[in-house]
């Protein structure tokens, strides 16, 4: 594993650790997910490690302060080269509450619950998903109301990760009949194993994840101690966004282990494979494929580990962690295994090599921790938030001499007309003239027009009425965009006003 130069000391340690670890464990895996076992002695030999507490301060017991979110990432990136058995360590060192508790629980609860993580005595798991909601989160149908010391749970979730090997479910449920909107509903909870009304529902039988548990849980009635409410009632749609960002950067990095996999066999593979009198890595398709390969796992981890260090560094990079997981599954299925695949022909779909299975998990991770169409909303609500200053693009007018479009300078100022309804409708006209089709905001109609706001909105409702212009309204029914009508930009300037002809054009055309 390549380290990079912002890396300190510990968390250069750890690579080497994991890394001899994950070599030595390799045979376990393998053994567990060709005969579908739950792998617990590899679990127990990464819990003897600590690897569990990278996300949990030293004072109880971790190495957040040594490793940070870095280090969590190192230790997913190799031990997903072990395959499905990753997402146990990511259920238990970071999405299973950890996250939610360090940032909303309180010091009682982090006491009780993490040195036990840390121990690898503790493991855990998210409870999100139910049969009637995926991605639309804020409409979870799952029920809490209070009970005296306890609260009672009412509703079934579904596709659970790790469920039955956990011991805690971080659990979400809406506090019923509150008259609220749903976000402000929800609220979130600590559920232990053999909680009176708890139980698994099914097991759910995945296109891969081989012997890895995922199931359907079912609350009737369940009795929850108040003590194990996480943050205050109606806190959870916080709380499960604060956990999510990380966990999806987490579970990307173990992707990475899976790319590092499917590089290492397809080129194991080539080097050896004999056809048309020599070794198939020596054709230029087979060397395209692995060039692709090399690419991709470099751009992968150089997205993880910045996003990670962003994160420590104390800041939440929402967008960055969309970023990975998108850039990261979608580049693994596509791209990375089927090439890998391909490079091995026949034998790459056997289930005597570990593509076959890579690639079963890899259409799952498109869609588990959020699928990658909800993280292409994320990164667009979210980065273009981000950038929004840098992506505003600078205000034109029409140059003197040229006549064309041209950045406002000093020399070519913005054009500025009077605080009326011809003043406004001349500003759209101008408008028309730089950008053509476009309409304007009413931000830069205020630049053109001295008036307030509300004034403009006024003149550009008047023109509308009078069919000078077409507006466009929010779903609110606020006036956001502005144009001049074919009727307006008559109205306000001749046609030869918004002529331009090139000096190239021979007159003989008109």
């Amino acid at each position: 594993m390549e380290k990079f130069q912002w890396w300190n000391d510990a968390q250069r340690r750890l690579a080497d650790e994991v890394r001899e670890v994950v070599d030595r464990l390799m045979p376990w895996a393998q053994q567990d997910a060709w005969t579908q076992t739950y792998s617990w002695r590899v679990v127990d030999e990464l819990a003897k490690r600590g690897w569990y507490s990278a996300l949990i301060p030293n004072k109880y017991g971790g190495h957040y302060e040594d490793w940070g979110v870095t280090g969590a990432c190192i230790i997913g990136e190799e031990v997903g080269r072990l395959g499905s058995l990753c997402n146990d360590l990511i259920g238990s060192s970071c999405t299973g509450g950890v996250s939610q508790l360090l940032g909303f629980g309180t010091e009682e609860q982090k006491r009780k619950w993490f040195p036990l993580i840390c121990q690898g005595k503790l493991h855990s798991c998210v409870c999100i998903t139910e049969p009637y909601v995926g991605s639309d989160t804020s409409t979870i149908e799952t029920t809490c109301r209070r009970d005296g010391d306890f609260y009672i749970l009412n509703g079934k979730k579904r596709f659970i990760s790790n469920a039955i090997a956990a011991d805690n479910y971080m659990v979400y449920a809406t506090i019923a009949e509150s008259g609220k909107p749903p976000r402000d509903c929800i609220t979130g909870f600590i559920v232990e194993k053999g909680t009176p009304g708890f139980s698994v529902e099914k097991i759910n039988e995945l296109t891969g994840f081989d012997g890895f548990y995922n199931a359907c849980l079912n609350f009737k009635d369940a009795k929850v101690p108040a003590f194990n409410r996480v943050g205050k009632e109606g806190e959870g749609w916080k709380i499960m966004m604060e956990g999510l960002n990380r966990e999806r950067l987490v579970a990307t990095s173990t992707y990475m282990g899976n790319m590092r996999e499917a590089l290492r066999w397809a080129t194991y593979y080539a080097k050896r494979r004999v056809q048309f009198g020599q070794p198939t890595i020596n054709l230029p398709t087979n060397q395209f494929k692995l060039a692709d390969m090399v690419t991709t796992y470099s751009l992968c981890r150089l997205l993880t580990y910045y996003t990670a260090y962003l994160y420590d560094r104390g800041e939440d990079p929402a967008a960055y962690s969309a970023m990975a997981k998108l850039f990261n599954t979608e580049n693994m299925m596509r791209h990375y295994i089927l090439d890998a695949i391909q490079c091995m022909g026949g034998d790459g779909v056997t289930k005597f090599y570990p593509l076959e299975k890579m690639m079963r998990d890899a259409k799952i991770r498109e869609l588990a921790a959020g699928t990658s169409d909800i993280q292409r909303l994320v990164i667009y609500r979210q980065g273009l938030k981000e950038w929004e200053e840098d992506l505003k693009a600078p205000r034109r007018v029409i140059h003197p001499e040229l006549k064309v479009p041209f950045p406002v300078e000093a020399d070519n100022p913005l054009p500025t007309f009077e605080a009326s309804e011809d003043g406004v409708l001349k500003a759209l006209a101008e408008n028309y003239r730089v950008n053509p089709g476009l309409h304007m905001t009413i931000e830069e109609i205020e630049e053109q027009v001295p008036a307030s706001k509300e004034e403009i909105v006024k003149f550009l409702e008047a023109l509308e009425k009078k069919g000078l212009a077409r507006l466009y309204r929010s779903r609110r029914g606020g006036v956001e965009l502005a144009r001049a009508s074919l009727e307006g930009l008559d109205k306000a300037n001749p046609p030869e006003y918004y002529r331009y002809i090139p000096a190239w054009v021979k007159d003989e055309v008109f």
